[in-house]
């Protein structure tokens, strides 16, 4: 398989953890650490084999996953930039003179913003599932925990 190929179904599963990472970071303008994160994500850390290596995914599996994030990244970006939107916007009426009840709207907005986003990051997650095997998904899911601990503790 192409090095291009590996690499666009390795970030379907970095995806979901990406976008939370930007999302839990204020500076959401800070690309650096973004690659950084997601060259960390890249590698297992005990073999240096990639996700998609891990999980030994055959053609037809990887050919329905690029599909999966092919149908939901465009929602995906559109939420997520929507979001970063809503975020600023926010920042930008705290430190004005807007009272505290155009303060909560906006922070309403920005909460049920997260909250689709989520939901759109879930779904993804669900067709993934539906193409991995049991065994498969039992490893991705060991994966992703030993991935969310690394970013806790850089």
């Amino acid at each position: 398989m192409s090095q291009a190929f590996i690499s666009t179904v390795l970030g379907l599963f970095i995806i979901p953890l990406t976008i939370s990472s930007v999302i839990a970071t204020p500076n959401y303008n800070n690309d650096g650490q973004k690659i950084t994160q997601t060259t960390k994500l890249q590698k297992s850390q005990s073999t240096g084999e990639s996700v998609f290596q891990q999980l030994n995914l055959t053609q037809e599996q990887a050919d329905k996953i690029v599909e999966i994030r092919q149908q939901h990244q465009q929602k995906i970006i559109q939420s997520l930039e929507k979001l970063r939107g809503a975020q600023e916007e926010l920042n930008q009426m705290i430190i004005a003179t807007n009272t505290d009840n155009q303060l909560r709207q906006k922070h309403g907005e920005v909460l049920q913003l997260r909250r689709e986003l989520a939901e759109l990051q879930f779904n993804t997650i669900l067709k993934i599932r539906e193409v991995l095997t049991p065994e498969q998904l039992q490893q991705w899911s060991k994966l992703m925990q030993q991935r969310r601990e690394s970013l806790k503790n850089p």
